[in-house]
């Protein structure tokens, strides 16, 4: 099972509303792990690096970029290393757990090279946020068009950020395959967002201009102001949050959507709605029959009778888990999940109920409730869906779970 990946896609009304536009739909990376699309990166490149049977990693990069790999690395008890420079001084004290290393780089070659010799002299497995593994990296990026196109079909523009340059070949290279095996009827027009410098630096840089030019991309100069304006509109309007570094997407499809028709995809790199998860089941003054209140009034048309749901809420006040999810207060999700008393005989929690506000389609509630469920349980879970509802079936089947068996319940 994939930790990253699946991630929102949220339907933009609002500001659909605000620009006059056909339709906005904003893929939200930052409900991955670690809040960044990086994640999708790290956890292709972590897995490769098990794949390789390699007991050493060395890490180079930015803190997000060392932040997503230490997360699935970590996971996977890999002995990690990265070099100490002026730039990862504040890194240190965060992870302790890394080994962090002081290597003499020479005026006469890059702290990339020599870091990466130093890898190889050592044996451990080199991933540099500038060592690009074009390959492995391409596929994980390519997952988010693939989910995107899988949940829209037909998309019109494509607004992105660009930095390297390999997340506008990737999203390309996938619209590519689903237009050549005709899932798309015609290809995108894709547009980038980046500063005015940035742009100048791109034009100098052979590799990346020659996947502009292949691309036909539509390069779009940002300034700082137009960042704050983008992050603090979608904030009022959507209940998004992102930060203003990566903001560039949205704020060139804020400013440059013209007279451009149909379907807008906005890539969000750290893209993440407001709503607030918390577990609730250990609080001292929770309120057992409000609980059992809004279960009822989420779940409907699905409702079991009071006493059922009462019985589980207590049960998971006893010994188990209740996660909230809610937005400036109000609650817009409830999970409930119960523990069954066994180990091995069946999964010793069972998700008695999830339920989510209407109107949060697309943000991903039921989705970050449902990780919250596997992370507290260790993937001790199961649950009951109806056959009729097939919507959460497939969101179920996404996330890891498989259809076992077949429940029937004796009535005499």
């Amino acid at each position: 099972m994939h930790l990253s990946g699946q991630t929102p896609l949220f339907r933009a009304k609002n500001l659909e509303k605000y620009l006059g536009l056909e339709a906005i739909y904003l893929k939200l990376e930052g409900s991955n792990p670690t809040g960044h699309k990086n994640d999708r990166i790290a956890e292709a490149l972590v897995k490769y690096a098990a794949e390789l049977d390699v007991k050493s990693l060395f890490i180079y990069g930015s803190e997000q970029y060392l932040k997503s790999i230490y997360y699935f690395a970590s996971a996977r008890e890999f002995e990690i290393y990265a070099p100490k420079t002026k730039e990862t001084t504040s890194f240190h004290k965060k992870y302790p757990e890394i080994n962090w290393i002081t290597i003499p780089v020479k005026k006469s070659g890059t702290q990339n090279e020599v870091f990466e010799q130093y890898a190889a002299a050592h044996q451990y497995f080199y991933l540099s946020e500038w060592e690009k593994k074009p390959f492995i990296r391409g596929l994980a990026i390519q997952k988010m068009m693939e989910e995107a196109i899988d949940k829209i079909g037909t998309v019109e523009n494509v607004w992105t950020q660009i930095n390297g340059g390999y997340t506008l070949r990737s999203l390309y290279h996938e619209t590519m395959r689903k237009w050549v095996d005709g899932t798309l009827d015609h290809m995108p027009k894709f547009h980038c967002g980046m500063s005015s410098s940035k742009i100048e630096i791109l034009e100098q840089v052979e590799s990346i201009h020659e996947i502009i030019v292949t691309t036909k991309a539509n390069k779009i100069a940002i300034t700082p102001e137009k960042l704050k304006e983008a992050v603090k509109l979608l904030r009022k309007l959507e209940n998004i949050k992102i930060s203003a570094t990566e903001a560039y997407s949205i704020a060139a499809m804020i400013e440059n959507h013209g007279n451009l028709n149909g379907n807008h995809l906005v890539f969000l790199n750290d893209g993440k709605n407001e709503i607030d998860l918390e577990e609730i089941s250990k609080n001292q003054n929770l309120d057992k029959d409000e609980l059992v209140a809004i279960t009822r009034h989420l779940l409907e048309p699905y409702n079991d009778s009071i006493g059922e749901t009462a019985d589980a809420v207590q049960k998971a006040i006893d010994k188990g888990f209740i996660f909230k999810a809610t937005l400036n207060g109000e609650v817009q999700g409830i999970c409930i999940i119960v523990h069954m008393g066994f180990e091995t005989f069946i999964p010793t929690y069972h998700l008695a109920y999830i339920g989510v506000k209407k109107g949060n389609s697309g943000r991903g509630v039921a989705t970050e409730l449902i990780n919250q469920a596997i992370e507290k349980t260790g993937g001790k879970l199961s649950l009951h869906v109806d056959r009729p509802n097939g919507r959460a079936k497939k969101l179920y089947e996404k996330m890891g779970f498989v259809h076992m068996y077949d429940r029937m319940l004796y009535k005499g």
